[in-house]
Order: C-alpha cells, then structure tokens, then sequence
C-alpha cells in the first residue's frame, strides 16, 4: 500500500495484516485515561529489581566477602551480556505480541510463546556446552583464587540454565506488557523480588554460599515466567501447530536483526568508553567513569519506564488503523513527551554535578562533570527519539532506529580517541555526547522522511519553566552541598531540590499541556 506523505512525495509502507480469521474480538486502543497508570505500574515494575539489588548488595559483601561477590558479579556480567545478545528476540517480542492482541489472534500468541521458549532452551543448552569448554580458561584468565576455582566453575555451568530462565521471565513479561497488563505485571515483578530479597536473607549466610545463590536467582527468573504466564494465561490459546507459520518466523527474524543492531550499540558505546579510559588513562579514571556513568544511565532510564505502554498503545493503533492511525498517534503524543522530558533533561543535567558530589564528596567532581556531559547527551535522545522509538517499531520499520543507533556510535568512535588524548576522561563521555545527539538529529530527519513526522514548537511557559526548576534544583544543591555532609542518606536531601523544582516547572507547563491535549482531542473527533 501506498501513502503520500504532506510535501507530495509517495512512500511505500507495509501495511498491516488482514485480521485473523476466528472468533476473537481485536481489543480497542488504549485511551489516554489508561495510558498514565500503564506508566506507573511499568515504572515500579521496573524499579522492583533494581532496589532489590540495592538492598542486597551490602548484605551479599558483608556475608560472602568480597572475592565471592565478585565471582558472582562477574556471572552476572556474564548473564547481562548473553541476555542483551539474544539475537533480538527480547526486544522484539513486546511489539509482535502487541500486534498479536490488537487483532485478538490468541493462538499467534500461543504460538509466539512456545516457540520463543523453545528457542531459550536452545540457547541455554549451547551455553552449557560452551562452558563445560572453556570454564577452566575463564576461570583462570579472570583471576579466580583457587579457593574458589571450584565454586566459581559450578556457577559457570549453570549459567546456561540461567540464561534460559531470564530469557523466558522477559518473554513473559512481554507477554503482560503487550497487552496492557501492567498492573499484573507491577504485582509479578514486585512479589517476585520480595520472595526472593526474603530467601537471600534468611539462607545466605558466611561460607560457601554461591550455588545456592544462584538456584535462589533462577528462582526468581522462574517465579517471574510462571506467574507472567498464569496473569496473561486469557490471552493464550495453544493449539497445533505449536510453532508460528514460517511466514511470521521470517518477519520476526527480519525485525529481531535490526532490534540486535540496535541494542548492541548501545551496549558497545558503554563498554568502548571504559575501555578507552583503561587505556590511554590511569586506572583510577576507570572508577571516576564508571561513577558517573552508572548515574547518567539511571537518570536516563527514568523516562524509559513510559515506553512499553507507549509502544503497546502505538501498536494497537497501527494495527486497527494502519499508518495514518500511528502518524496521528505520535502527533498526539510527541507534544507532551517532549516538553516533559526536555525539562526533565535540562533540570538533571544541571544538578547532577552537584549531587554526585553530595553523594561521592568533592574529591570526585569530575565524575559529576561525566555524568552531566552524557546526561546532556542522554535528554536529547531520550527527548527526540523516545516516541519515535515506538512509531518505528510499532509500524514493523526497527531498521530506522539501527540506523541512527549505528550513526550514533560511529560519531562517538571517530571522536573518541582525539577528544580523549585532548580532555582525558571529559573528552571521552563528550565524543559520546555528541554521538547521541548526532544521531538523534538523524532520526528526526530519517522519520519525516517516512512518514511526515514532525515536531511542534515547544509551549511560551516552558522556557520559563525550566529555568525556574533548574534554579531551584541548582541553589537547593549548593546548600546541602555546603553541609559537608556526604553519602547515601545526604544523597537523597539533595533528590529534594530536584523534584521540588521539577514540581515547579510541572505546575507551570500542565495547564498548557492539557488545554493543548483537549483541543487536539477536538480536532480528531471533528475530522
């Protein structure tokens, strides 16, 4: 199918699938009154496994000392990485199990579960394998005392298991996400992270405790399947064949390369910094790095937390009302996205120097000064591409999105090693800064290419309204600053400046923003 796009030109698109041929009623898009909770109810499923690990972290030190917490940080490393290389089969199962429940198609579902458990255990069964090689090479280069050697090869060998379990709690997820089930999920995430915060309690204790930490994980990976699946288990039906038709398999798999791509660029651009820091700097850089990094990437994520219901809502639109439903979608979305997350940016950008400081003391400012850099970089992308994020993947088009990602981290290599021998570690995070926003640019240009997508202009308040928040949360810092007090609980004092003046800038741009939403509303109900 053809469309012609506002300047004239004609662009092909694919359009979406005929509706499935049984008795289930396609659900409706979700309505703006549901997309607000959805975003909560992601957010705290999101946030329950992080806390827990905050929680944990000083009780697994104190209780396994540090060299048995660190073999077990590196098999999570390990862990983290497999999952993020999943051939994008992760990334990719949110959006066809949205489209799968926007045409009612329950057996697709089925089908998309099945086979996407089969492909885990797969993969879970090569890991194993590949350990059972190389686990006495791993355990040697990564410098295992031989205390430990053997603790160290038992995590190893269950790390395929692991994977297998991971992969299939984030299908489950999907699943809940996909179709609007967030409060279920919200209550799955937050349980699960209970039960198993409760179990490393009670049965951890001083001794050789590492493989019962990690059955204690796998439990909750499971905990997270089962009781994804039993809270989405009405939007299921398993019927032969048991596997999707070779048609979606080919589809799938065309979207999981570009959704790979993707995510491995940004997963490159964190590793290739701290590598270059390694390199060309003292070590004690690599710390002052990871610092502020590991703050910028969690002031990133909060924005994030809105992009799964965004993404389920999109796709429901695009599949009941095809492209023109998901321009107009975005065009709905995208004015109160920006301004919120600009300020967002802006106002974080401007503290968290200071808060690092509050946090790490003054002796590590220039780790406050890397989290700025890249947190200036991580607004503008966050901001420009977030919902066209979703409408790219929505529309069954991720290979725009590895596009500008690609762009993105080719800028940030060349810049890399000139800016690093000219500002040290500033120079590194600032080529990374600018990669983001180079290729955040490019997205812009490659969207309205595709489908007209277009910015509107920011509202007359917000100017002012940044700037007063971003006042507040500068001066509220400079006095908790001046304290001397330093910490994790001083910490959360210099939090509070942020959000009051976030509060500020909120009560300054919600009556614009929702006069804006109601005319717009208007406008679609006339037309």
């Amino acid at each position: 199918m053809r469309f012609r796009n506002p300047v004239g030109r004609a662009f092909a698109v694919d359009a979406p699938p005929s509706a499935p041929r049984n008795s289930d009623r396609a659900t409706t898009p979700p309505s703006d009154r549901t997309l607000l909770p959805a975003v909560g109810f992601s957010a705290l499923a999101q946030v329950a496994p992080l806390l827990t690990n905050l929680v944990l972290t000083p009780y697994l030190i104190r209780h396994l000392g540090l060299d048995r917490f660190g073999v077990w940080s590196l098999v999570l490393v390990f862990l983290a990485t497999l999952t993020v290389l999943d051939g994008g089969v992760g990334a990719s199962l949110a959006r066809f199990h949205a489209y799968h429940a926007a045409r009612g198609d329950r057996e697709g579902t089925g089908r998309l579960v099945s086979g996407a458990l089969v492909l885990f255990v797969a993969l879970g069964a090569a890991v194993t394998g590949l350990c059972l090689l190389v686990t006495p090479a791993i355990t040697a280069a990564a410098g295992v005392p031989p205390r430990l050697q053997g603790e160290a090869g038992q995590l190893l060998l269950a790390l395929g298991a692991l994977l297998t379990l991971a992969l299939a709690s984030n299908s489950s997820v999907a699943l809940l996400q996909a179709n609007g089930r967030f409060r279920a999920l919200a209550g799955v995430s937050g349980g699960s992270c209970l039960v198993y915060g409760a179990a490393v309690i009670a049965l951890i204790d001083r001794g050789a405790d590492l493989p019962l930490l990690a059955v204690l994980a796998a439990g909750r990976y499971l905990l997270v399947t089962v009781g994804g699946l039993c809270a989405g288990a009405r939007h299921i039906r398993i019927r032969r064949p048991l596997l999707p038709p070779r048609s979606e398999r080919r589809d799938f798999w065309s979207y999981a390369v570009r959704m790979q791509l993707s995510g491995f660029t940004v997963f490159l651009n964190g590793e290739i910094d701290a590598l270059v820091v390694a390199v060309l700097l003292p070590v004690r850089y690599v710390g002052i790095y990871a610092a502020g990094y590991q703050v910028a990437n969690a002031l990133r994520s909060l924005p994030l937390y809105a992009f799964p219901p965004m993404l389920t809502r999109m796709t429901h639109v695009y599949a009941a009302r095809g492209l023109p439903g998901a321009v107009r979608e975005f065009h709905l979305l995208q004015p109160r996205w920006l301004p919120a997350v600009l300020t967002y940016g802006v106002v974080t950008t401007a503290a968290v120097g200071l808060t690092v400081q509050v946090w790490l003391g003054p002796g590590l400012g220039l780790s406050g000064a890397v989290a700025a850099i890249l947190m200036a970089g991580y607004s503008v992308q966050v901001a420009f591409t977030g919902t066209r994020t979703c409408f790219v993947r929505a529309i069954g088009r991720p290979g725009y999105e590895t596009r500008y990602s690609w762009c993105s981290t080719v800028v940030n290599l060349v810049l890399t090693v000139p800016l690093a021998l000219l500002f040290g570690v500033v120079g590194v995070v600032l080529a990374t800064s600018v990669g983001l926003m180079a290729g955040s640019t490019y997205f812009v240009v490659l969207c309205r290419r595709l489908a007209g997508l277009r910015e509107r202009r920011l509202p007359r308040r917000w100017l002012l309204a940044t700037a007063a928040a971003a006042s507040v949360a500068v001066l509220g810092n400079l006095l908790v600053l001046r304290v001397g007090w330093h910490g994790a609980l001083p910490l959360l004092l210099a939090v509070l400046p942020v959000l009051v003046g976030l509060a500020t800038a909120a009560a300054l741009l919600l009556p614009h923003l929702a006069a804006t939403a109601t005319r717009r509303t208007v406008r679609d109900e006339e037309a």
